[in-house]
């Protein structure tokens, strides 16, 4: 999958924060005013996903409200630089139109994806038709298997440079981002990964994140802008975002 080269940057972009009924827009959009920060993405907080703290949970009638929700008031914050992702859950529905990307999260004492069913498999199959980029939160083993399961047909992100994936390095000595079509966030991860994933891979692939409300917009911001500057600079704090989501981004793609 190619991409064109990153444009002069004239946003700068968060690429992974939170936002939905219990972490409101306003909230974000002050923090991100703090920060010196346009927009970026947004997906929606777990609890209003699946209860993360039953790790027997399947589904309710007040969580699939909760969901459908919380979709539709990210489908309402979207703007000329708000750019919704679709939080994936067991129900596995049909992809809505309007949204950028795609949000696919557990934590290893958390409910499981029902992988291997025919509902999963035509919801990834549905994702990587469209070309949605996917920020994959889940498990070590459960990473290697997905990414396969991709096979290169969209992007693969993995949050907080793999923190909760099994941790950076795990990851790098199994040489998953040595694979081209695997993006990473900088959201709460440490300088020094930061620092040695843009030596050894590049700046190409890599996105400034905030991961609000549980990071700090500004502060996360402020270690990006500490350790890089120039073409790296930009491309981290936005450049890279707004060529990943190509044409749906497009009119901030122009010089």
């Amino acid at each position: 999958m190619a991409f064109p080269e990153a444009p002069p940057i004239r946003l700068i972009l968060d690429a992974h924060t939170h936002c939905g009924y219990t972490v409101p827009y306003e909230d974000l959009a002050a923090e991100w005013k703090l920060g010196g920060i346009d927009g970026g993405v947004v997906f929606s907080p777990v609890e209003e996903i699946y209860d993360r703290y039953d790790p027997f949970f399947t589904d309710s009638q007040e969580y699939a409200l909760k969901r459908r929700r919380v979709h539709e008031y990210l489908l309402k914050s979207a703007s000329d630089t708000i750019f919704p992702y679709f939080f994936v859950w067991n129900d596995f529905p049909r992809i809505p139109d309007g949204f950028f990307g795609i949000k696919w999260h557990r934590h290893a004492d958390e409910p499981v994806y029902a992988y291997g069913t025919p509902s999963c498999d035509r919801t990834i199959e549905e994702i990587c038709e469209k070309r949605l980029p996917i920020v994959l939160e889940e498990e070590f083993q459960n990473t290697l298997s997905f990414i396969r399961k991709i096979d290169g047909r969209t992007i693969v992100i993995i949050p907080h440079l793999g923190h909760l994936n099994g941790g950076y390095f795990k990851l790098k000595k199994a040489g998953v981002f040595e694979n081209q079509h695997v993006w990473v966030d900088t959201a709460l991860a440490a300088e020094w990964e930061i620092g040695d994933f843009v030596s050894t891979y590049g700046s190409e692939r890599i996105m400034f994140g905030s991961d609000y409300p549980f990071g700090t917009p500004s502060r996360e911001r402020r270690k990006i802008d500490s350790l890089f500057s120039g073409t790296d600079l930009k491309a981290i704090l936005g450049g890279n975002l707004l060529r990943l989501l190509g044409n749906k981004a497009e009119n901030f793609c122009r010089a």
